[in-house]
């Protein structure tokens, strides 16, 4: 089965939505799932060297923002992930992690886990491009931001950005299952159960 992912990398709906899609396969081991990661920005107007977490947080949340994130960080906990946001201090555009990643799965690698885990639960500054090198080694492609397949990777980035206004998207995490049947945000397992038997069964 082809099960395709919009994300970002700075969604917390999305590590929470991989990570529950994960114990859903784990349910379902006769299905033989191959996960490509689509890019997605959440943020497409944020400049390129971020901004303060705290004033991002203001402008797009205003006072909600505690209790929006308090609410994330217990779903998280109870979905076995760890949510650190005090840790997190710029927003960081996106794009260079996004291009990283589709550079990685072209090398056919998957570093997602790799750069949820540094921002969401360590609060690295991702939008720092050493620290996005030392996640890249740490995974075993230290050369990935100078690897040819960069330049495919940004092409790839144009094409999902693409792709994602076509399926209309306007939030992430965002599944397309086998081609045939979409689904929108982090279910809980049971519901993307059922979205992959429907996914598997013929037409």
């Amino acid at each position: 089965m082809q099960i395709e992912i919009f994300a970002d990398i700075v969604c917390p709906w999305c590590w929470i939505g991989r990570r529950r899609l994960e114990q859903a396969l784990a349910m379902r081991p006769q299905i033989k799932a191959q996960i490509i990661w689509r890019a997605f920005l959440l943020n497409p107007s944020l400049p390129d060297e971020g901004m303060d977490r705290q004033a991002y947080l203001n402008a797009k949340f205003g006072h909600a923002s505690s209790a929006i994130y308090g609410r994330i960080q217990a779903t998280g906990a109870e979905t076995g992930l760890s949510f650190n946001f005090d840790r997190i201090k710029r927003q960081p555009d996106s794009r260079p992690v996004q291009k990283l990643i589709l550079a990685a799965a072209l090398k056919g690698q998957d570093v997602t886990e790799a750069f949820y885990q540094a921002y969401f639960r360590d609060g690295l500054d991702i939008a720092d491009s050493s620290v996005r090198q030392e996640i890249c080694a740490a995974a075993g492609l230290p050369q990935l931001a100078t690897d040819p397949a960069m330049q495919l990777a940004a092409e790839q980035l144009r094409t999902d950005l693409t792709e994602g206004q076509n399926h209309r998207i306007e939030g992430v995490p965002f599944f397309v299952l086998n081609g045939k049947l979409a689904l929108s945000g982090a279910h809980p397992p049971e519901v993307l159960l059922n979205a992959l038997d429907a996914a598997e069964s013929p037409l």
